[in-house]
């Protein structure tokens, strides 16, 4: 969280999500087989940081075309009611 906040724009940027963004980061002790995968949103400052979902290495690489075209309907929800 203390990451985020200091780095918003760390993560990639997701193709067909709306501006969803991938973290990739390393679970203390445990190196490259032991990362998660952090699915967050950030749109600017005027607007929080939205933790959505996050997955271990193992779980799954990616995201669905569907999941990700969910995360985009949601990203509009989300500006919209902040008026971002």
């Amino acid at each position: 969280i203390n990451y985020l906040a200091a780095h918003p724009a760390a993560g990639d940027i997701m193709q067909g999500t709306g501006g969803i963004r991938k973290l990739r980061w390393a679970a203390h002790g445990k190196g490259k087989s032991g990362c998660v995968r952090i699915i967050y949103y950030f749109h600017n400052e005027s607007m929080p940081i939205f933790l959505l979902t996050l997955f271990g290495k193992g779980e799954k690489s990616n995201l669905s075309k569907s999941e990700r075209n969910e995360l985009a309907k949601f990203t509009t929800l989300l500006i919209n009611n902040y008026g971002g």
